[in-house]
């Protein structure tokens, strides 16, 4: 497929060119840090290690876990010795859910609602009383808000977030402190979507809180950079799940008052497979083969962990379409470079690439 950016004007690559000789120019050398330095052409960064590369006998909590992606990845770390916590809202899944794990040593499961927040600290209380320390963290409840960003209302708005991104945010900030003074490899994964990456849905509310959980997951990984704790973000494509049982699960506070029947009444449409807000589609992918897949990545320590390859020609032409929308007659001054120069390039991402490149996966 033909890269868009080799087609644009020689001006193009002449002011991308001058970029790099205005940064020269600076001569900005000096205490600026590792990322300063690598803004201003230094050596790509070795990737971050593996910190839980052996998982056998470690401890997981996934949230999440009692059905779809979940439970998926619940079942790939126990058939990899990991003692498992599952985290469940629907007591109706949950016994079903538990009758797959053999080992009844190995699995225990907890009511856990990931907005509320003075829960977490109980649920990570349970868990080392249970098992030990906590190794593993899988952030992966979440709702398919199935609502434009035009049409939506603020329930809509703060259901969709206060799941999908404020329980990301209350487990990172639970674990990672217990993380940092176990002083042992850890890890913390994150369900995205692959609409974190392509808005193709008109479901713009699930789509931000998507783009939103990419992003966390991103920042993480730089804050913690000099740790022994791995971050990791999973964005499937379409996945056998009960995301469209989501609104099943809103809070009461939360629902949107019923609305009246359009008139004239319309035809009703096909659902779109895959969608929030949809049954589950059976054409989508085995969750306990997405689970294994983003056990690799874990053990990998992986920063995005992609299973549906089919979007790449998609992720293609959005990134193509970023980069060819870069100016053409802008010349950055020297401040604005120095201004500039620690998110100007960001190491992680070309560590990410070499990683991959030297992947004898297929990556």
């Amino acid at each position: 497929m033909t890269n868009l950016f080799d087609e644009c004007l020689p001006g193009r690559r002449r002011f991308l060119g001058g970029v790099a000789l205005a940064a020269t120019a600076t001569g900005l050398a000096g205490a600026l840090g590792a990322r300063a330095a690598y803004a201003q052409g230094a050596t790509v960064p070795a990737p971050k290690s593996a910190p839980l590369r052996d998982v056998a006998g470690k401890v997981a909590y996934v949230t999440g876990a009692s059905s779809g992606i979940g439970l998926g990845i619940a079942r790939a770390a126990y058939a990899q010795g990991m003692k498992v916590i599952i985290g469940y809202i629907d007591e109706s899944q949950i016994e079903a859910a538990l009758a797959l794990f053999p080992d009844k040593q190995r699995i225990h499961a907890i009511k856990h609602d990931i907005t509320d927040i003075p829960g977490w600290g109980r649920l990570a209380d349970e868990a080392e009383t249970k098992f030990g320390r906590v190794h593993l963290l899988v952030n992966n409840a979440g709702v398919g808000v199935r609502a434009q960003v035009a049409e939506a209302t603020r329930n809509d708005f703060d259901w969709g977030f206060s799941v999908n991104v404020g329980g990301i945010f209350n487990g990172i900030q639970t674990f990672v402190p217990r993380m940092r003074a176990y002083g042992e490899g850890a890890h913390i994964c994150t369900t995205s979507s692959m609409s974190g990456v392509l808005p193709g849905g008109k479901a713009g509310i699930y789509t931000a809180t998507k783009f939103a959980s990419m992003g966390l997951m991103e920042a993480l990984r730089i804050e913690l950079e000099d740790t022994n704790i791995g971050t990791s973000v999973y964005l499937p494509g379409a996945v056998n799940t009960n995301i469209g049982r989501s609104e099943l699960y809103r809070p009461a506070q939360l629902k949107n008052a019923p609305r009246a029947a359009a008139t004239p009444a319309q035809p009703p449409r096909p659902p779109a497979t895959g969608m929030p807000g949809n049954p589950p589609a059976p054409a989508g992918m085995d969750p306990l083969e997405a689970g294994e897949v983003v056990m690799r990545g874990i053990r990998n320590n992986d920063l995005f962990i992609f299973s549906h390859p089919e979007f790449k020609q998609g992720m293609q032409e959005r990134f193509d379409s970023i980069i060819a929308s870069l100016p053409l007659d802008h010349q950055p001054t020297p401040e604005r470079l120095n201004l500039e120069r620690v998110t100007m390039r960001v190491p992680l991402y070309a560590a990410e690439t070499a990683r991959m490149q030297a992947s004898p996966r297929g990556k």
